[in-house]
């Protein structure tokens, strides 16, 4: 069953999202539990039905937990232990040798590095978590025709400057799986014909580009693609394998002359192989390549050993375009671009859903921000939501450098692997994104530039907040801080007080708080009225032992009162040792002295906006007066 409002789609939307992939439905999911009205549609029959993209990286999956998802979509995903390594003979025999097996591993995270769910599982769940909210429409079969922008009310708050025509798709129900895969994202549509077509204007405040590599938008945004077309054509297989090959149930690079498989075991007893199967000059449509010559390159370059097929989900076959777009946002930043919209690149790495979903998140709440009136001028609007493309637009690119290389450290041995492989791992899960200082990130009073920090976890304005483990002050119950930052829009300010075994750093934690119940600049975003979602929720995690704070002491901005539902026993965490789980050591981990503490700032997308020394109430004011919040 397909979402759609009780009513007749209104010819006024906030938002308007093309494409209902991974991309599309992550942007749809900020906006969940708003009166924010938002339409996505896509030329597709429906939902992608099988194969597309697969591997999810920690970062995504912290997403997923901010969705309220990631129980059920790591309920379903495969996870990744190991790594196997196989090259040629080293004495000249014919065929391939493993070399190594390494742990499939980056210690930072404390937590699995990946997971493998295929895109119609992931798009399943994102869907349904979309299904209760009414202010969210969702229509396939439809495609954009058309549109024209009103520049002369950009600057104009509730204005609806895009004007968009929408058009009926009829679906082509004789697609084959591999029609349905080379090179068109499954958007297998067909325009309909006599009395079937209709047109219908929408207009909106914003645009949203979500739409696959072939983007209808980017084409009529005037956006480019900046790249090369790769000399290499590729297919990829989800199969239930018949072999002896012994590390089927592993990760493995099998390297040879002609090329290196990627193989990935999946759910299902399957495994997804990537292929090479060409390269040079002179290369194949991919749409002329049929399956068995796929399954022969594979053969080739996994003997001696045997590659027999017991069944066969999904296949196809593709040549990369490692590009990136000019610009990820237009008119005055009132249209965007997400994903392989503006970005396209070797699936070999696993970074495409996770870019496009980490993309659409980066994007969603900062529309949210502005579309609820949180933000009080048009040129902070304005610097706000440009900030998407200053941030997403290097990790797009830094991306493409990667890819670049991500393979040459399969062409040969080398004495450095190990060290090279771990490094490629950590990138891959997102260590080194740093966003550059804005109003969104603020570096401290005095301080130009940051040092190096690349492939760490630590707490760095511009950083993702590295996740860590702790438990409630109320019950004990361990929890993940990710899995508590839900994606409700808000800020957070996070304090890490210290060991309040201490009576001053005791009392300092209760100045804090009594100063932010008391601020006239800050009690309204920190304690609305009652009922409403305060814009800046604060946080204590302390590390002395349970026993030693008195949680109905506290200040009532670090344990709200609610009418219908009591305290809030879920702002205040201690990292000490659980019950059942350890001690997750998150004060060690994030390298904060335990005398001394600090305050985060973190976003509502999980990011580092500022760090603060404990008492620095101020420096919030100031950062969310940046914002103009």
């Amino acid at each position: 069953m397909l979402h759609t409002m009780s009513s007749p789609a209104s010819t006024a939307v906030d938002l308007l999202i093309i494409g209902a992939g991974p991309a599309g439905l992550a942007l749809g999911n900020w906006f969940r539990d708003t009166s924010i009205r938002v339409l996505i549609v896509d030329k597709k029959p429906g939902p992608t039905p099988r194969g597309q993209a697969e591997g999810l990286k920690s970062t995504t999956n912290e997403i997923f937990d901010s969705y309220g998802i990631g129980s059920q979509i790591t309920a379903e995903s495969w996870r990744l232990e190991e790594i196997a390594c196989w090259g040629t003979r080293k004495d000249g025999g014919e065929g391939i040798v493993r070399e190594q097996v390494i742990p499939d591993k980056v210690e930072e995270l404390g937590k699995p590095r990946e997971t493998m769910l295929q895109q119609s599982r992931v798009e399943h769940h994102m869907l349904h978590n979309i299904f209760p909210h009414n202010n969210i429409e969702i229509r396939y079969n439809t495609g954009p025709v058309s549109v024209d922008v009103d520049t002369s009310c950009l600057h104009e708050t509730d204005a609806y400057p895009v004007s968009v025509y929408l058009e009926k798709v009829a679906s082509n129900a004789s697609a084959t799986n591999g029609d349905a895969t080379n090179g068109t994202n499954g958007q297998n549509g067909r325009r309909p014909n006599g009395h079937d077509a209709y047109k219908e204007r929408i207009s909106a405040k914003y645009i949203v580009g979500c739409d696959g590599a072939r983007s209808w938008l980017r084409k009529q945004l005037n956006v480019s693609l900046e790249g090369d077309l790769t000399d290499s054509v590729f297919g990829v297989v989800d199969m239930v394998p018949k072999s002896n090959f012994p590390d089927i149930r592993r990760v493995c690079y099998l390297r040879a002359a002609s090329g290196t498989i990627l193989l990935v075991p999946r759910s299902n007893k399957e495994v997804r192989m990537y292929i090479p199967v060409e390269s040079g000059t002179a290369l194949p449509d991919p749409k002329d390549l049929t399956f068995d010559r796929i399954l022969d390159a594979a053969r080739k370059i996994i003997a001696p050993y045997t590659m027999n097929v017991g069944s066969v989900s999904w296949w196809s076959a593709y040549r990369v375009r490692q590009r990136v777009g000019n610009h990820f946002c237009r008119l005055n930043e009132r249209a965007f671009l997400v994903g392989d919209a503006v970005h396209t690149h070797s699936p070999k790495a696993g970074q495409g859903m996770n870019t496009s979903i980490q993309d659409a998140y980066n994007l969603g709440w900062k529309l949210r921000l502005v579309l609820e009136g949180q933000v009080r001028s048009a040129t902070a609007r304005q610097d706000l939501l440009r900030t998407y493309e200053s941030e997403r637009r290097p990790v797009a690119l830094d991306l493409i450098a990667f890819d670049k290389g991500f393979l040459k450290l399969f062409a040969a041995p080398s004495a450095q692997f190990d060290t090279e492989i771990l490094q490629a791992l950590k990138f891959t899960t997102g260590l080194s994104i740093r966003y550059p200082p804005s109003c969104a990130v603020q570096l401290s009073t005095g301080v130009q530039r940051l040092g190096p920090s690349l492939l760490k976890a630590d707490l760095v304005p511009g950083k993702r907040l590295p996740d860590f483990r702790v438990v409630y002050q109320a019950d004990g119950v361990p929890t993940w801080m990710h899995k508590r930052l839900c994606a409700t829009g808000q800020f957070r300010m996070m304090i890490f007080a210290g060991d309040i075994a201490d009576p001053g750093r005791l009392k300092r934690l209760h100045d804090v708080g009594k100063y932010l119940g008391e601020s006239k600049s800050l009690k309204h975003v920190t304690m609305p009225e009652s009922g409403q979602q305060p814009l800046v929720e604060v946080l204590i995690v302390h590390c002395a032992g349970r026993d030693q704070l008195d949680f109905l002491a506290l200040p009532e901005v670090y344990r709200p009162w609610s009418e219908e539902s009591g305290y809030d026993y879920w702002r205040v965490f201690a990292d000490v040792e659980s019950v059942h789980d350890g001690h997750g050591r998150a004060y060690e981990r994030l390298e904060i002295d335990r005398q001394i503490g600090c305050t985060v700032v973190v976003r509502p997308d999980g990011y580092v906006g500022a760090v603060l020394d404990v008492e620095d109430v101020e420096g919030v004011r100031a950062y969310l007066e940046q914002i103009n919040v």
